[in-house]
């Protein structure tokens, strides 16, 4: 196959899926992942697309938000993994924060009904608490966002300095090595900057998707991350730049 036609047929695969991985598009198109990685470093060169750790991703796919029912197909399973080791953390009688990601909100399906204070901006996610009648749920007003179902804004970061927050469970667009987690928009961004300031614990739900990339606005140094809950190990060189900040990094078990 010419260069040329695997790199139409690779943007192809790219276009439907928003992210594909190096090992799977090298049994597709019938070649190997070197040579996989090196459509990769050209196309991205050209401005065609933003390698990722073990893939590639649509430029676009890092730099908007999308419609959280949209968000919730991409990476469903591990989102599933991560979230029943985050609700393995959650104990009776505390205080958390819950963001606006798909996978948040997994982890609220998840939790089982007992004695919990949680805030949230997410309405998705207030309403799946809403059927727990142990848990009380603050729901942070501000600027509704219908792409993401959740409210930001001024209203919404005040109302965190009410609260003295245990555990906030937030997650990412994308996870850089040395300048740490970003997201898509700046009024997200914002928010999870004041939470990060505000809570006891922060901890990072984010798969290995989300690893190299980033967005376009930055919330936290990696230093400010606790805990990294993912689907499984990355890379040795990142996992030591992110350790050497004192992340503790939990891989979810798969069962």
């Amino acid at each position: 196959m010419l260069a040329l036609e695997r790199h139409r047929r690779l943007l192809d695969l790219l276009n439907k899926q928003g992210g594909v991985r190096t090992a799977a598009v090298a049994r597709t198109l019938g070649v190997t992942e070197e040579t996989v990685r090196r459509d990769f470093e050209k196309l991205e060169a050209e401005g065609a697309l933003l390698r990722s750790h073990g893939g590639a991703v649509r430029l676009e796919v890092m730099r908007r938000e999308f419609p959280a029912t949209e968000r919730a197909e991409q990476h469903a399973a591990e989102k599933l993994q991560i979230a029943r080791a985050a609700v393995a953390r959650i104990k009776p009688g505390q205080t958390i924060f819950f963001d606006a990601s798909t996978t948040s909100l997994q982890v609220a399906r998840l939790l089982p009904d007992q004695p919990l204070t949680v805030l949230t901006n997410a309405l998705q996610t207030a309403l799946v608490l809403s059927e727990k009648p142990a848990i009380h749920v603050a729901v942070l007003g501000g600027n509704l966002i219908a792409s993401s179902q959740s409210c930001t804004g001024w209203p919404a970061e005040q109302m965190l300095e009410l609260f003295r927050i245990d555990a906030a469970y937030i997650s990412c667009r994308g996870l850089d090595a040395d300048r740490g987690p970003s997201e898509a928009t700046e009024e997200q961004a914002r928010l999870k900057r004041r939470v990060v300031g505000c809570a006891e614990e922060i901890c990072l739900l984010a798969d290995a998707s989300k690893v190299g990339p980033s967005s376009s606005f930055f919330f936290a140094k990696n230093s400010d991350i606790d805990v990294w809950i993912t689907d499984r190990e990355p890379a040795r060189p990142f996992q030591s730049a992110l350790t050497s900040h004192g992340v503790r990094i939990e891989i979810a078990p798969n069962p």
